[in-house]
C-alpha cells in the first residue's frame, strides 16, 4: 500500500525541519544512526509544561481520571493529598526540606537547599 504524496510531502518536510535531510535519506541510514539523531532531536526541544495534568482518583475498577490544575492540591485516595503535576522525586524534596524545616529550623533548610540547587558536595 503506497502512501499518499501529501503524507510523503508531509512526512519528508518534517524530517528536513528536524534532521536536515529528506525521509528517504533517513530511511537509508543504519538503526543506530537513526536513533542517534532521534534521541539529539528529543534533548533539543523544550518540554512544555502543562496548565492542566491528568490525575488518577481512587483505586481499582472505581478509579478515575480527572484533569485539575497543575500545583492544585487532590485527595486521590485513602485521605492522601497530593499536589497535581509533581513528579515522586520532586514530591520526596518538598517532603525532605519539610521535615528539615522542622528538625533545625528555616536557616539550616535554606543553606541545604542552596547547596542542592549548586550541586556543592561535601568533601
Amino acid at each position: 500500500m503506497a502512501l499518499d504524496p501529501r503524507v510523503s510531502e508531509i512526512i519528508s518536510k518534517n524530517c528536513i525541519d528536524a534532521f536536515g535531510m529528506t525521509y528517504e535519506e533517513f530511511s537509508k541510514l543504519s538503526f543506530c544512526e537513526q536513533q542517534r539523531l532521534l534521541e539529539e532531536n528529543r534533548k533539543k526541544q523544550k518540554k512544555k509544561k502543562q496548565k492542566y495534568v491528568n490525575v488518577m482518583v481512587g483505586y481499582g475498577e472505581h478509579s478515575t481520571f480527572v484533569k485539575v490544575k497543575r500545583g492544585e492540591k487532590i485527595m486521590i485516595r485513602y485521605g492522601n493529598i497530593i499536589e497535581a503535576g509533581l513528579t515522586p522525586e520532586e514530591e520526596r524534596q518538598r517532603l525532605d526540606d519539610a521535615i528539615d524545616e522542622i528538625i533545625f529550623g528555616k536557616r539550616v533548610t535554606f543553606v541545604k537547599k542552596l547547596k542542592r540547587k549548586f550541586n556543592i558536595k561535601k568533601n
